[in-house]
């Protein structure tokens, strides 16, 4: 097969597989409303004239603790330093400016969402990859230890493959971090995909004393027509410097965003995580896996929650950018894995990644389509 077509970023490529009849390029939250969620639908003037009337600051701690409650981050919910953005991004271009003023080098992971990488490049900081395997339990102190950075960022649950840390490893990492010197960063906006029971993080941060900036998003979880928002939380340390570059930015976000974004939240609390996300994600999951059976295309990481699949292409002379052509060619839109090997991108040409957060109908029925793709294509059957 001949060399697919190939761009600069992810971002380019979510944006032509938007308009794909069958998107499953963008990870973002695409599932559809269910029946109490199109009750608060119905309710959007009663949110839009709730929120002209509402002072801003109540509107920011009822969303910050209605987001922290949900996530189990009892001693955040009125943390004292964070920041709201309209997107992660922005959250990570603040950290990155941050740094770049400071002229500090990091370790990133890879492969992560090549954005994290781009953005920081832009603002001009030094890169080291480090990989997901160098934080297995059984060599995660070597691999703390070779660090020669002066901040480790880590995605965690990490898009695309669903890697996360055990609580004793995160405490790990954490001491390590604050022992050593050097701030830690983790970008956590999968975080509502993590379906284990979890560990209060920030309280864990807080105590240990570390530089830290985390991010959080909504972006991934709720279906709001990527009506979003995004906090990034710091260390004591870390919070005069982000609160100027912050100002420069932004004032604030909508306080329309906000009271919506609550509702959400405050709705999936109610019914539940399982009923409202990770059912949809599961059953969507079996779908794509069934469609991809018999075939070139193995899930990579067979236990990961998150609502991304994380896809090895089994076959010696097809590259990831050869498969997103192929597949867009039918009307199917997906990402390419060497871009999220930002470092390297040839460690990921053998992978594609799948975007799960879709109503299960309409992906039941992209799926039935990519069957008949692979079935009629002899370089993808197995």
């Amino acid at each position: 097969m001949a060399t697919g077509t190939r761009y600069t970023n992810l971002t380019r490529y979510e944006s032509i597989g938007i308009n794909k009849e069958f998107n499953l390029a963008d990870g973002h939250a695409h599932q559809g409303q269910n029946a109490t969620q199109q009750e608060i639908v119905a309710g959007l003037p009663e949110i839009f004239y709730s929120a002209e009337k509402t002072l801003q600051a109540h509107s920011e701690d009822e969303f910050q603790q209605a987001f922290f409650t949900l996530a189990g981050q009892q001693s955040a919910v009125l943390h004292p330093r964070t920041f709201l953005c309209y997107s992660a991004s922005l959250a990570i271009d603040l950290v990155a400016t941050y740094l770049s003023t400071r002229n500090l080098t990091v370790s990133l992971l890879q492969p992560c969402f090549d954005n994290l990488a781009t953005i920081l490049q832009r603002r001009n900081v030094h890169l080291t990859p480090v990989e997901e395997d160098d934080f297995a339990e059984d060599r995660l102190d070597s691999a703390l230890r070779a660090l020669d950075t002066d901040a480790l960022f880590l995605t965690l649950p990490n898009n695309p493959t669903g890697f996360d840390l055990s609580l004793p490893a995160f405490r790990r990492v954490v001491d390590y971090c604050r022992d050593a010197n050097k701030i830690l960063i983790i970008d956590r906006t999968f975080r509502f995909f993590v379906t284990t029971p979890p560990c209060d993080h920030y309280d864990i941060l807080e105590k240990s004393g570390v530089s830290y900036a985390v991010m959080e998003d909504t972006g991934k979880t709720w279906p709001t027509q990527d009506l979003k928002c995004s906090i990034l939380a710091v260390s004591e340390d870390l919070h005069p410097d982000i609160l100027e570059l912050h100002n420069d930015i932004l004032l604030n976000v909508s306080p329309f965003i906000l009271q919506l974004l609550t509702r959400y939240i405050q709705d999936t609390h109610r019914n539940g995580l399982d009923a409202t996300i990770w059912s949809i994600i599961r059953a969507n999951r079996a779908a794509l896996r069934a469609a991809l059976s018999d075939s070139i295309f193995v899930s990579a990481f067979p236990d990961s929650t998150v609502s991304v699949e994380w896809v090895r292409i089994d076959h010696a002379d097809l590259r990831s950018e050869d498969v997103v052509e192929a597949l867009g060619k039918d009307r199917l839109g997906i990402l390419p894995g060497d871009h999220f090997y930002w470092a390297d991108h040839r460690a990921g040409s053998q992978y594609v990644r799948f975007a799960l957060a879709r109503p299960p109908d309409w992906f039941a029925e992209a799926c039935h389509h990519l069957r008949a793709v692979i079935q009629a294509n002899a370089d993808f059957r197995a």
